[in-house]
């Protein structure tokens, strides 16, 4: 659903604008970036924190500039700002400036806010526009306010973006009876500025921090958590002079250490469970009704949690939560309610336990001296064992088995909320291996498509985010997401039929049968007729750049796949002959690729790919590349047939 941004406002030309420099206008290449698609000529947030009445509130003006370089560079001309906790968007303006100096600007009537899911009466929104005329040399440039209610820290600021960037500024006002601390991150020497700042009645400091020629944060394969890499600024509120926090039970200091921050989410979070504990104890009671074995219950306890309850995806953590009465209302429950809200039905049949924030190894390793609660990711629930350990669950993964830990959380940092005092821990690391294995019959046909017969068999995390995109899904949508599926893996191919088993049975491996019509696989020359031995796993094309990586390969879980291919020979064909087989390596991971001659003619072909846990250095990224040609290669691997009584010759 897409409605208007009838707030926004027009802005005349480009008067009101910061002028675009001759440099700006005569540049054609990045010397740094050679290859780069554009650049990102500035980027920056100017922010103030101001009274309006009886709120006080943190307002912020985002101004973001990008020359087009060339043709690929046009991807760039979509926008999206998303929604985020507490804070609205306004006053969006954007505007094109052609090679030839024409303004052309955004409409407010083509900036849309743009529903992304509505989960319950939860609705989460994103605005959306397109620059219009986008050419190479044209410049785009947008700016909007953004007024975020949350003060407890400012959002961290990346200086870099999707392209290598020219200049970044971000500078935050704050008010004199207000103290935070900073954080600066991966920017080299470069410190912030402070000068006075003053605003009508207002009166503080102004933090400033500028950089320049920032290599590019890309949407890559493997690419490590923003947070590991990127130059940012971040700031922690410490202190609010005769501001009182019923949380914390003191007036002044705030965020000073850990127990500053374990006593204050300990609290929200207890303050929500407040209010509908005696209306979640009747429906847990229903839910363990005939249930005895302790453990048994607690395990019936989490799965109506996991899967009543519509998630909301949220990746930063506030430290509070809606009231129980307002999640049993709602039916949904974000990356902190999840936890408050099991912690709260385990209590009602007298199970104690414990809410954990973690720092998500999504999110980035934490920083122990800086306690904000931006570092964590989502929580989890800590239940005591009779042996002094916890069992760890995270009930933010719908389809997780009980005891089942992501890879998100495996070795992860926490704050467990057991005391006031809190207790800095990690999670245990997992060793749990996800595979998806993939068996097809494949039945060449003389027009030179194939009938397939498909069985993909997913175990754990690859079961658990393939039950995520099917599980809630009405039939026409799993219908058409597993037709995408098909598409992406092989396009013009056809999903005649499907079934799935074990869907809502996360102990036992998900399985997805499929009979697909599939063109491209099969193609005939000189009497010879070639079938593609990788049907579903295939590479087409190199993942990884040309350009020079500038951070690890960041392999946050195992990859491991196996694909085990049968061709049925075409009528009155045998095999002619067995192509050679592959074993392709690099510090990432590798592949092996087989194919053997079965009983009546059939052809067997076996593609196995594990790339394991692991961290590997940039420079490793030629011999990455290189793989990947040769795991592009090998999945072109062809089967040769011929009339049963014609020569053997083994194709590829």
């Amino acid at each position: 659903m897409l409605t208007p941004c009838h707030a926004a406002k027009q802005q005349s030309e480009t008067g009101d604008w910061p002028p675009i420099t001759p440099d700006e206008k005569k540049l054609t290449r990045v010397e740094q970036d050679p290859d780069a698609d554009a650049v990102i000529l500035r980027t920056e947030r100017v922010g103030k924190i101001i009274r309006k009445g009886a709120d006080t509130v943190n307002v912020m003006t985002f101004h973001w500039r990008l020359k087009v370089l060339n043709e690929r560079g046009k991807r760039l001309a979509e926008v999206h700002i998303p929604a985020q906790k507490f804070s609205r968007v306004d006053n969006i303006q954007a505007h094109t400036v052609k090679v030839d100096g024409t303004v052309i600007t955004v409409n407010p009537d083509q900036i849309f806010q743009k529903l992304v899911s509505q989960i319950g009466g939860f609705k989460r929104t994103e605005w959306v526009f397109n620059f219009p005329a986008v050419e190479p040399g044209a410049i785009l440039e947008y700016r909007y306010e953004r007024f975020d209610n949350n003060l407890l820290f400012v959002d961290p600021w990346y200086f870099d973006g999707p392209e290598f960037t020219l200049r970044s500024l971000v500078s935050q006002a704050i008010p004199s009876d207000m103290g935070y601390s900073l954080l600066r991150q991966n920017s080299g020497v470069s410190q912030p500025t402070t000068t006075d700042w003053r605003e009508g009645r207002e009166k503080g400091h102004l933090y400033t921090l500028e950089l320049h020629d920032i290599p590019p944060y890309r949407d890559e394969l493997f690419k490590p958590p923003r947070r590991e890499v990127s130059p940012r600024l971040e700031m922690l509120l410490t202190g609010w002079r005769g501001h009182y926090s019923d949380a914390l039970g003191r007036q002044d200091k705030l965020f000073i250490d850990w127990p500053s921050v374990a006593r204050y989410a300990r609290y929200y979070y207890q303050e929500a469970t407040k209010k509908g504990l005696a209306s979640l104890k009747p429906q847990v009671e229903g839910w363990i009704q005939g249930v005895a074995d302790p453990q048994e219950r607690i395990k019936v306890v989490l799965r109506h949690v996991q899967r009543d309850f519509s998630y909301i995806p949220y990746d930063s953590v506030i430290g509070d939560s809606h009231t129980i009465e307002s999640i049993l209302k709602e039916k949904t429950a974000d990356n902190e309610e999840k936890a408050v809200l099991l912690t709260a039905a385990l209590k009602t049949i007298g199970v104690d336990s414990y809410v954990a924030m973690v720092s998500g190894r999504n999110g980035g390793t934490l920083t122990p001296n800086f306690f904000s609660l931006s570092q964590f990711t989502h929580d989890v629930v800590a239940v005591p064992r009779p042996d002094g350990t916890y069992q760890w669950i995270d009930p933010t993964v719908t389809y997780a088995a009980f005891g089942w830990l992501p890879s998100k959380d495996s070795s992860a940092e926490a704050l467990l909320l057991k005391t006031d005092q809190g207790e800095l821990t990690k999670l245990p690391g997992t060793s749990e291996i996800s595979t998806t294995k993939y068996r097809v019959t494949v039945k060449p046909r003389s027009d030179g498509t194939a009938d397939l017969e498909a069985e993909v068999e997913y175990n754990g995390e690859d079961a658990i985010d393939m039950r995520d995109d099917l599980a809630s899904a009405a039939e026409a949508s799993r219908i058409s997401y597993l037709q995408k599926w098909v598409a992406d893996r092989r396009p013009g191919a056809a999903l005649r039929s499907h079934a799935i088993e074990n869907l809502d049975d996360v102990d036992k491996p998900l399985l997805v049968k499929m009979n697909i019509d599939s063109p491209g696989l099969v193609t005939t020359a000189e009497g010879l007729v070639m079938v593609r031995g990788c049907i579903l796993s295939c590479q087409e094309s190199n993942p990884i750049s040309n350009g020079t990586r500038q951070y690890p390969f960041f392999l946050i879980r195992g990859l491991n796949s196996e694909e085990t291919v049968l061709i049925e020979p075409p009528k009155d064909m045998k095999p002619s002959g067995m192509p050679a087989p592959a074993v392709v390596r690099s510090e990432i991971g590798s592949l092996t690729f087989r194919c053997m001659s079965q009983d009546e003619g059939t052809t067997r072909c076996v593609r196995q790919f594990a790339a394991r846990k692991n961290v590997v250095p940039a420079i490793a990224q030629n011999n990455v590349r290189a793989m990947y040609d040769k795991i592009v290669e090998t999945d072109r691997t062809t089967v040769a047939f011929q009339a049963s009584e014609g020569e053997s010759t083994a194709r590829r």
